[in-house]
């Protein structure tokens, strides 16, 4: 297939929830069009998903150390370079900033912490040339200023759930944002959906997590990405051709593809 009908940026077929069906997710993602990237939070499951990446043309990766995961040992640059120069990672991340997740330790010295390691992960994808796949919780103001301090840094704020200044203001910073499946059962989403430009969106599932409906309450797939884009097209008042189109082009835009490059299998 040298292109996608839609692209779900951002997806953990690496967790384990996948263990015991993951061939059958592919497939099934595979044989309706859909391309993924298989996000790493941690030097583990970075690894696993460049893995998943080299075996399967559809999937590609993004390494990095989530906010949450364990940062008590730092961010190695020298060890993460070397997984994001494959040729199949298109990502930095996902990292970022968590503070709603804050728990058993002092929060200052928490939020600190997080901040050093989102720096060096900035400035890892500003050195070599990749996008950021940015968590950000409860925490918008110091993301936005963090990443307004670095002359380069581009990415997308994945999960977006803030409101449309926030939006609009990562957007003057060059970023883009892109919707999961709470948006097909929360209106609080529909103001940003209608005001963002539709260049500047794009679909994802988070799968595991976070099911859009009909689904609510399963284990996330890439597949489910149709139902988040079928809300972004109701929402805008587009069709779900439009939508589907926009989303899928700002997906291999941002990531620098035009055709799947095959893997060795």
């Amino acid at each position: 297939m040298d292109s996608p009908k839609l692209f779900d940026i951002h997806s953990h077929l690496n967790f384990s929830r996948f263990d015991e069906d993951r061939e059958e997710v592919i497939k099934r993602m595979r044989d309706n069009g859909i391309w993924t990237v298989c996000v790493g939070v941690d030097k583990k499951t970075s690894r696993e998903a460049i893995k998943l990446a080299e075996k399967y043309d559809e999937i590609f990766a993004a390494v990095g150390l989530h906010p949450t995961e364990d940062l008590t040992t730092g961010f190695s640059s020298d060890e993460f370079e070397k997984l994001a120069r494959h040729p199949k990672v298109v990502a930095i991340g996902e990292c970022g900033l968590d503070y709603y997740r804050i728990e058993n330790q002092p929060a200052e010295a928490e939020q600190i912490r997080q901040k050093e390691v989102f720096a060096r992960q900035i400035e890892l994808a500003i050195k070599i040339n990749k996008p950021l796949m940015v968590h950000c919780r409860s925490a918008h103001g110091e993301t936005l200023e963090i990443l307004s301090s670095y002359e380069g840094a581009r990415g997308d704020i994945h999960f977006f759930s803030g409101a449309w200044e926030q939006a609009r203001k990562y957007f003057d910073l060059g970023f883009s944002i892109s919707f999961a499946g709470p948006i097909t059962f929360a209106d609080e989403y529909d103001e940003v959906i209608k005001k963002s430009p539709l260049d500047k969106i794009m679909a994802e599932t988070d799968s595991p997590f976070a099911s859009p409906a009909p689904h609510r309450g399963k284990r996330g797939e890439p597949l489910f990405v149709k139902e988040v884009v079928k809300k972004i097209a109701q929402v805008r008042g587009i069709s779900y051709e439009e939508a589907a189109e926009a989303a899928t082009r700002n997906a291999l835009n941002f990531f620098n593809l035009r055709t799947a490059p095959k893997t060795t299998k």
